[in-house]
């Protein structure tokens, strides 16, 4: 019945998010910052929820999941809505001015607000906040999450190396995803309830979801070969995908 309870509570806040119903405008613009408020929020329910367990909590695939979830959230404030070096909204900038130094100035604003918005609220938000609903009763969820946050941050990481300067989410992909993913990882394996073959294809979810991520923004948005709505629903199918395999693997 909790299950249940919570499943209808996560559906009425997706549909919040996205209908149209006059605060889709704002969402728009400050989906990121509501973010910021609910991280802390996460963390709080989630060393609420375990109690008085004197397990330790890197196993608590529960908890984890909280984890996972608000670590991207402060992300995605790092990414999206100002970063250390006091840019707003600095990814939309990067991906826009990298589309028109590809594809002529003409390209440059292809890259929308609200497609920023549907990307993170369709995949990212998605996996997220399922991988919460479902643990701990499944565990591939939150190692899907774990595999997207190792493969972003590696993806910064790399990003930093080759120009050698800062970039928009570089922190948090230091400071959050990679000692989180692989700590999570670790006692994964240790506790043996999971084993090197789910994780890499936690892992292997991840990139692909990078892969469709960027393959379906030039897809739709630069070249017009996908209707914007499909790349919108790939996402959101992606992102739900974890629940539906590896179900029985604990």
């Amino acid at each position: 019945m909790n299950q249940r309870i919570a499943a209808i509570s996560l559906l009425i806040f997706f549909i919040l998010a996205w209908l149209p119903l006059g605060q889709h405008a704002f969402m728009v613009d400050h989906w990121m910052k509501i973010g910021a408020f609910l991280a802390p929020i996460l963390v709080f329910a989630g060393f609420k929820a375990r109690g008085e367990a004197t397990s330790p909590w890197t196993t608590d695939v529960a908890l984890i999941a909280y984890l996972l979830t608000a670590s991207y959230l402060i992300h995605q404030v790092e990414e999206h809505w100002v970063d250390l070096l006091g840019r707003e909204y600095p990814l939309y900038e990067f991906l826009n001015g990298l589309i028109a130094t590809l594809f002529g100035d003409d390209k440059y604003g292809i890259l929308t607000r609200s497609g920023i918005f549907y990307v993170n609220a369709g995949m990212v938000w998605t996996v997220g906040f399922l991988a919460i609903l479902t643990s701990p009763k499944q565990i591939f969820p939150a190692l899907a999450m774990a595999g997207i946050m190792l493969v972003n941050g590696i993806a910064h990481i790399l990003n930093a190396v080759i120009t050698v300067e800062y970039n928009s989410g570089l922190a948090t992909g230091v400071l959050l995803f990679l000692p989180l993913s692989i700590v999570f990882y670790r006692a994964m394996l240790k506790s043996r309830a999971a084993n090197v073959r789910l994780i890499i294809a936690g892992i292997i979810w991840g990139f692909l979801g990078h892969v469709i991520l960027f393959a379906g923004l030039f897809a739709s948005n630069v070249f017009g070969l996908v209707p914007v709505q499909i790349y919108y629903v790939a996402l959101i199918l992606w992102g739900a995908l974890p629940v539906f395999v590896f179900r029985n693997a604990q």
